[in-house]
């Protein structure tokens, strides 16, 4: 199990305090490091000024010994140094503190050229830093050592870093709180939309979650819910209607099975009545039939459990094949389909959906249209293969043009019952077309009122 909190604001407080914690130590090691760093550099300059002092107050015997001319200042009685011959020797050293003892010279000093700085630790743990320079007086080369302590600095140094720690932690404590509190603020908004969201439902899908700043990630998030609360109504509402309007179809041959059933058990009629009967009865359960089978094409449809197949489909063959299978319908009605294809094209596509769609829009064009249908095959000012179908029915007004490929809508409604129109045909046609992976292109209509339609599908070139 994982040791983190379940909760997004505990988290994310935690992870504040930590990165906060990170930064505030990093900062008060360099601060100290600065700190003593600084203090160092000041007890070197004083050094240096000890050495200058040294240096000019310092004479040489005949006998080679050394001598001090100030040894009454008090300034120079606090002093403390060393004088070295070049042979290693001591010449002289100024009043030491009690209990202090300095090693010989190091191979650093005895080989150096200028100031050489170092810090050293007494037996009786007193800390000290040391200057080292090396001089030449009257063609005599000697050492000097000055020495002062480092006890304040360290003591101020402690003190400073005390504070440190004394200060961390109240800073830490109060970047916890304060983490808390803006991310309970900034978090606030994510409450509200979840608040929101469980209270919408089926009845209330209309309802969206509140945008506070639409420029910042959460407003994104609440209108990326928001967008898709919307594709969720309208697939809802489509699927209500869609519900509605099934049921209304299937209740219509329904009913009429019903009301002929009844009527011919109401009385005793002849065989030849009674061969009609059933004859009105088979034909509105053919229609039920055929709704039945549109339902479930859609539903598969939508559920995109058909199979695509695409192959290499010679559009003349097909539309030859496709107008063989429907021309009894035409027939029925004293109607001549003509195919005008001057020429083989080939495309790749699936011949299944694509003789599905040509099957009702030619369903289509034998409803309405009076007399001849043209189904043409061409390619057009793009060079894209297309079939259309022509015909020289009533045509359909501008305002229809788009909802007519909506499942169950139609113009007329009374009028396409009485023709046997479900108000599917269209709608399977535009989904067969558009649902083979873009390979078969779009489905368009051009209508004119009273003077017939055209609706063609187009191809990708290949």
């Amino acid at each position: 199990m994982s040791l983190l909190p379940k909760n997004v604001r505990t988290r994310l407080t935690l992870w504040y305090v930590l990165v906060f914690a990170v930064i505030l130590i990093f900062y008060a090691g360099l601060s100290i490091s600065l700190v003593y760093i600084n203090f160092r550099n000041n007890l070197n300059d004083q050094l240096e000024q000890d050495y200058e002092i040294v240096e000019n107050i310092l004479e040489v015997k005949p006998d080679g010994s050394v001598y001090i001319d100030a040894e009454d200042d008090p300034y120079f009685y606090e002093k403390w140094f060393q004088i070295w011959s070049s042979d290693w020797k001591i010449l002289y050293e100024s009043r030491p503190f009690s209990g202090k003892s300095l090693p010989k010279l190091s191979k650093a000093e005895e080989s150096l050229n200028g100031f050489h700085f170092q810090s050293l630790k007494l037996k009786n743990d007193i800390r000290i830093r040391v200057l080292s320079g090396k001089i030449n007086i009257e063609g005599k080369w000697l050492y000097i050592r000055l020495i002062r302590s480092e006890e304040q600095l360290w003591n101020e140094l402690n003190g400073f870093i005390q504070l440190m720690l004394i200060a961390l932690p109240i800073a830490i404590l109060i970047a916890g709180f304060g983490g808390y509190f803006l991310t309970r603020k900034f978090l606030s908004p994510i409450d509200e939309m979840t608040s929101k969201a469980r209270k919408i439902g089926e009845e209330n899908l209309k309802e969206r979650l509140p945008v506070i700043n639409a420029d910042d990630e959460l407003g994104s998030l609440a209108r990326a819910f928001n967008e898709m609360l919307e594709r969720i109504e309208r697939s809802f509402e489509r699927l209500k209607q869609f519900t509605s309007d099934a049921a209304h179809e299937l209740r219509t041959p329904l009913t009429a099975i019903r009301s002929i059933g009844e009527v011919g058990l109401q009385d005793y009629k002849d065989t030849k009545r009674y061969r009609e009967i059933i004859g009105s009865m088979l034909e509105e359960n053919r229609r039920l039939t055929h709704l039945v089978d549109n339902l479930l094409f859609l539903s598969r449809a939508d559920s995109k459990t058909l199979d695509e197949h695409l192959s290499p489909v010679e559009l003349k063959s097909l539309i030859q094949e496709t107008v063989e299978f429907i021309h009894v319908l035409a027939e029925e009605k004293n109607q001549t389909i003509q195919i005008e294809a001057e020429k083989e094209i080939t495309v790749k596509a699936d011949a299944a959906l694509v003789k599905q769609a040509l099957l009702n829009l030619l369903d289509n064009a034998i409803k309405y249209s009076p007399d001849k249908i043209i189904v043409k095959v061409d390619h057009d000012e793009n060079n894209s293969p297309f079939i259309e179908v022509l015909d020289n029915g009533p045509g359909i007004s501008e305002g229809h043009l788009e909802k007519i490929f909506e499942r169950f809508y139609r113009i007329d409604k009374g009028r396409s019952r009485e023709m046997g129109g479900s108000g599917l045909g269209l709608a399977i046609a535009r989904w067969a077309v558009t649902a083979q992976g873009g390979k078969c292109g779009k489905l368009t209509v051009e209508s004119k009122v009273g003077k017939g339609s055209s609706f063609r599908i187009t191809f990708l070139k290949t």
